[in-house]
């Protein structure tokens, strides 16, 4: 292996009076071309290495590369073997990585309300900018009006890269977080709601509600967080259909209502089963 590496470099000296040193990688052994391509990002083997050569191509295509990839980089799929089938696609895992992100599309209005089933009430909804200061670096965040404004958004949890037998046996922490706050002048409301729906997505597997917040008009704008986490709820779970709704309490026309923004949905693996 030394002698099959050392034939493969080659130095050039560049203008400055440095040596560079190239190496051919295609004189590389199996094992350590795997090894080394293992380590970039899954955009970067996908759009470009895998055209480099057919040898490279039927590394990159195979299933074994993508399940040292992802043993490598996500550890605590070890908790979960058990939970992966024979024929599991891992290349599909390490591309959509559904673990431990935010799976809410545009959760701070950043691209309008793309992404979002939007019930408008008043004056509907508006998307308003703020400090960054005022809530960790959150500049944006969607404005209600004087009558209940909603919004909601399913997410199909199948498609962002989960798998029925972890859904299923293993049951991963679904938590959900949402952030609220009022208009100096003018108080609110709020009220947020999640529902775990079967396949069908009617059957209602497990709920949450939030209860109504009331949220008192205040010298400055102060922020709350709601946060829920749903665990051992069961089998057969295959979307979670998030929905809040805001208001202000004044019934001023415009835009007085609640702010909401930073809305998650992340799907987390456990370090054990709770009983």
């Amino acid at each position: 292996m030394g002698q099959s590496l050392q034939k493969s470099c080659k130095s050039h000296s560049g203008g400055d009076g440095e040596t560079e040193f190239y190496m051919d990688l295609s004189q590389l052994p199996e094992e350590v071309l795997n090894l080394i391509l293992r380590h970039l990002p899954a955009s970067v083997l996908l759009r470009n290495c895998q055209y480099v050569c057919k040898r490279w191509h039927s590394v990159i295509d195979s299933q074994a590369f993508w399940k040292f990839k992802a043993e490598e980089e996500k550890k605590h799929l070890q908790i979960v073997k058990k939970c992966v089938p024979a024929n599991f696609d891992w290349k599909r895992l390490c591309l959509k990585g559904p673990f431990n992100k935010n799976l809410i599309q545009n959760p701070f209005g950043e691209e309008g309300f793309k992404g979002w089933d939007i019930s408008n009430g008043g004056d509907g909804w508006s998307i308003r900018t703020f400090p960054p200061e005022d809530l960790a670096g959150i500049c944006s965040a969607f404005v209600s009006s004087y009558f209940w404004c909603r919004k909601s958004q399913t997410i199909n949890l199948l498609e962002v890269g989960l798998w029925e037998d972890i859904l299923d046996n293993y049951q991963p922490e679904i938590c959900i977080e949402d952030w609220y706050s009022s208009h100096r002048d003018c108080g609110g409301e709020y009220l947020m709601k999640v529902k775990l729906l079967a396949a069908d997505k009617r059957t209602v597997l497990q709920k949450y509600n939030s209860g109504l917040k009331i949220v008192p008009i205040q010298p400055v704008q102060c922020w709350e967080k709601v946060i829920h986490v749903f665990y051992n709820y069961g089998p057969g779970v295959r979307y979670v259909k998030f929905k809040h709704a805001a208001k202000d309490v004044l019934f001023w026309k415009g835009h007085f209502g609640t702010w909401v923004t930073k809305t998650s949905l992340t799907v987390r693996l456990k370090d054990h089963v709770k009983k």
